[in-house]
């Protein structure tokens, strides 16, 4: 079988629950559910992740605490703050990294538990199929670091990304472009990346249910339903969107992060530390992915989910974490005089551009990023 490219997806099963349960063995076999403190079932906030105990209840990322607690009472809820567990994350990331960099000079990371690898030159190194590099680096993974990974081979990032989806956890998938139909046809649409729940009603609004339905669109077709996103959905389902491991779509324009109090506050020490902590985050984000911001927004709702926003632009690009705090706390103050308690505080960081080559403010994160 001629393979135009061989492209791995390599995605970490469960990643943030597999980190407790390889430091604290006992959790093993338990549910493990990471995220916001359930009080009992009254608790605010969202799953951000479980282990596959736990998923076997009906649990899933980004569901409401609350609704995790009830579908799973009995389950191990860790809610440590950043300061307690990233830097477990991160370094469990890096070894990870480190170990995947070996089979590909050309890498890609997508995120703490994420990449691809382009092994077209040199998969058969492995075996007769690229099916055993998968299986090399899988077993590579578990023996030497003690954590899951399921691994998606296809042609194109696109299509191998899908693929590590499909057999989790610890799955290899394998999906040539001459299997796509047999394969991948029958998937609903929200399988392909950046198709979320506003653009899957889009999609279905105008009969597009499966992955299948948008590769039977002609170009033109495609083009007059969706503009450019179509084309590009025509693409991957088409198994033909060769776009290059180590290159990002440009389509995002900012990152933020929200924060949902256990009880509505009025402390406003309280409010602004859980602002810089939110700022912190970003500003990680920044440094590691090498980008600026032009653009900050403040979000605050109060009780009775009364939500308001605010933002700045500078006229030069920065992505210092001081800056961005300062500007932050300023956006805040006109609520400061509020006689309604505050639920929810976030920060978006906006106007996004690469900082290759262009200095910084001030330093920032120099220990772990």
């Amino acid at each position: 079988m001629e393979w135009n490219h061989v492209i791995l997806h390599c995605d970490l099963d469960s990643f943030y629950a597999s980190v407790h349960t390889k430091n604290h063995p006992f959790l093993q076999n338990y549910p493990v559910i990471i995220g916001a403190d359930p009080h009992n079932g009254n608790g605010r906030g969202v799953v951000s992740t479980c282990s596959y105990e736990a998923r076997s209840f009906g649990l899933h990322s980004a569901m409401p605490i609350s609704q995790a607690y009830k579908l799973c009472p009995h389950g191990i809820y860790i809610c440590s703050g950043s300061q307690i567990s990233f830097p477990h994350y991160r370094e469990e990331s890096n070894n990870i990294m480190t170990a995947l960099q070996k089979y590909s000079e050309i890498f890609q990371q997508a995120g703490l538990d994420e990449a691809y690898l382009d092994v077209s030159n040199h998969w058969n190194e492995y075996g007769s199929t690229p099916a055993s590099i998968a299986e090399h680096i899988q077993s590579e993974i578990y023996q030497k670091l003690a954590l899951s990974v399921s691994i998606g081979v296809a042609e194109t990032k696109s299509i191998a990304k899908i693929a590590s989806d499909l057999n989790k956890p610890h799955g290899i998938t394998v999906i040539h472009n001459s299997d796509l139909e047999k394969m991948l046809y029958h998937l609903p649409v929200r399988k392909i990346v950046g198709v979320g729940k506003k653009t899957e009603q889009q999609l279905q609004q105008r009969g597009l249910i499966t992955i299948g339905d948008i590769a039977s669109l002609s170009r033109e077709k495609a083009y007059l339903l969706l503009g450019d996103h179509g084309l590009y959905l025509r693409k991957v389902a088409l198994g033909i969107n060769y776009r290059e491991v180590g290159y990002r779509r440009e389509d995002r324009k900012s990152i933020s992060s929200e924060r949902t109090f256990s009880t509505d506050q009025n402390d406003w020490e309280l409010i602004e530390k859980n602002v810089q902590q939110i700022v912190a985050r970003l500003a990680e984000k920044l440094n590691r992915y090498n980008l600026l911001i032009r653009t900050i927004s403040m979000k605050i709702r109060f009780q009775g989910f009364v939500t308001y926003t605010r933002s700045f632009s500078f006229n030069n690009f920065l992505s210092d974490e001081e800056t961005i705090f300062d500007t932050a706390i300023k956006l805040l103050k006109e609520f400061r005089s509020s006689s309604k308690k505050v639920r929810l505080i976030g920060v978006r960081v906006a106007s996004l551009k690469n900082g290759k080559g262009q200095l910084t403010l001030l330093p920032f994160l120099n220990s772990n990023a």
